[in-house]
């Protein structure tokens, strides 16, 4: 039993699950931390904006609040399923 249990490989698999979780939701907190420090620079400049342009300045300050998150939404996913897709087994 003890000479199966050093030569098992498939153990690697879950301290790369563990790894991957882990810089993750580390780079999770990143984000939300540089987020929520620029946002409200970020909203007033778009406040500026908006009411010195008549024509697309509620537009743009409508939908780029918007936009950000689907990127960041975009971003978490990549991460996630992007370093699945791209490992290389050789088994």
């Amino acid at each position: 039993m003890k000479d199966n249990l050093r030569r098992d490989r498939d153990g690697l698999s879950v301290l790369q699950s563990i790894a991957i979780f882990l810089v993750v939701v580390l780079s999770l907190i990143v984000l939300v931390t540089v987020l929520s420090n620029l946002w409200p620079r970020f909203t007033g400049a778009l406040a500026n904006y908006s009411t010195n342009e008549t024509v697309f300045g509620p537009t743009v300050k409508s939908l780029t609040p918007i936009l950000v998150g689907i990127c960041v939404l975009l971003v978490v996913l990549a991460i996630v399923f992007l370093n699945g897709i791209f490992r290389n087994d050789e088994t």
